[in-house]
């Protein structure tokens, strides 16, 4: 969700450009106080109506929920799924990932029935997962992404149930915002999201990943074990088709060799930073980058930091983007230079 920063903007702050200005923090997290272990049966039908109303974007897929463990990650086996009928608890089988379909049967139940998991307290969370079938592993397709964010921010399936984030939905539809979008989990923890369609390439920057620059609190639901996989596009931006692919580079693998672009720069900083090599701690990061804008600590004991560095014009401002990535000992495992694409004009 954007409520944090949507907010701000109806109140006159600066949008997420002028964010970046901020001074450089480390993020901490509480408790989450909105409930998020259960759904009706009128919500996933009318995910359903979404569904086949929007059906375009991915017309080669099909509709399933994934139920996510949101806190207390290796409490993921206990998630037992149920509905919960005047007869009792009737058990819904969830696959090796933790996915279900509606059951034809559920037609005829009240739509009030609510389909639970035992992981009460904001354990949990709620996804459509939406994939067309042969797409590479370590890869999205952006219709389906879009298709998603559809169905599950327009039926509710993918919000918890506040009354603040029932507000937000009436006054805004971040499905269709051309550089935000509401929070997507990946298959695995998440260092670089890249859009690929043809020759075009794009990195998307740091901001869009792990709620680094979203104000938020433990309410949003990528809190805690998600923030790792969390990660938003600009998805409403149509200069991307739907077949555009959104390719992940996960926290585990080998590092991306640099854009070439971006190996050509002659700014001393950006060389000083493409020279980053594994084992490095961050004050030796920071001696030779400056001081980190973002710093942020994963429930794995693995640590992101975000630095940026201006260049261009006057005229034509631009800004680069250093991302790095520690592990629990604080050694550096890898690290990112990417240009950030500037804002979409609206």
């Amino acid at each position: 969700m954007r409520g944090a920063c949507l907010l701000c903007m109806a109140v006159g702050a600066a949008g997420a450009w002028a964010a970046d200005a901020q001074l450089g923090r480390v993020e901490v997290q509480g408790e989450a106080a909105i409930a998020r272990e259960k759904k009706t049966l009128a919500q996933l039908f009318k995910a359903q109506a979404l569904f086949e109303k929007y059906h375009a974007l991915a017309p080669a897929a099909a509709l399933k929920f994934k139920v996510y463990a949101r806190t207390q990650a290796e409490s993921a086996q206990r998630l037992e799924l149920a509905l919960v009928t005047p007869a009792g608890r009737q058990p819904v089988p969830l696959d090796d990932e933790d996915r279900f379909v509606i059951d034809p049967a559920w037609r005829v139940l009240d739509e009030r029935i609510e389909l639970r998991s035992r992981l009460g307290d904001g354990r949990v969370t709620w996804r459509p997962d939406i994939r067309t079938p042969g797409v590479a592993e370590g890869e999205r397709r952006l219709g389906d992404l879009r298709l998603q964010c559809r169905v599950g921010f327009g039926s509710g399936v993918a919000r918890g149930s506040s009354w603040f984030g029932g507000l937000l939905s009436f006054s805004f539809d971040d499905c269709w915002d051309p550089d935000w979008s509401p929070s997507n989990f990946a298959d695995r923890p998440v260092f670089a999201v890249t859009l690929v369609h043809g020759e075009r390439r794009r990195v998307l920057g740091a901001r869009l990943l792990h709620g680094l620059r979203d104000d938020g609190g433990p309410d949003y639901d990528w809190g805690y074990s998600l923030r790792e996989r969390m990660f938003r596009l600009p998805i409403g931006d149509t200069s991307w088709p739907d077949d555009t692919r959104v390719v992940f580079e996960a926290m585990d693998d080998p590092p991306a060799p640099p854009d070439p672009a971006v190996q050509a720069l002659p700014q001393s900083w950006a060389k000083a930073a493409l020279a980053l090599s594994p084992g490095l701690s961050p004050a030796e990061v920071a001696e030779r980058m400056g001081a980190a804008r973002d710093d942020l600590r994963f429930e794995s004991g693995r640590r992101l930091q975000r630095h940026l560095h201006e260049i261009g014009t006057p005229d034509q401002p631009r800004q680069l983007e250093l991302v790095t990535l520690f592990d629990a000992e604080d050694r550096l495992l890898k690290s990112s230079l990417r240009r950030l694409a500037p804002p979409v004009k609206r």
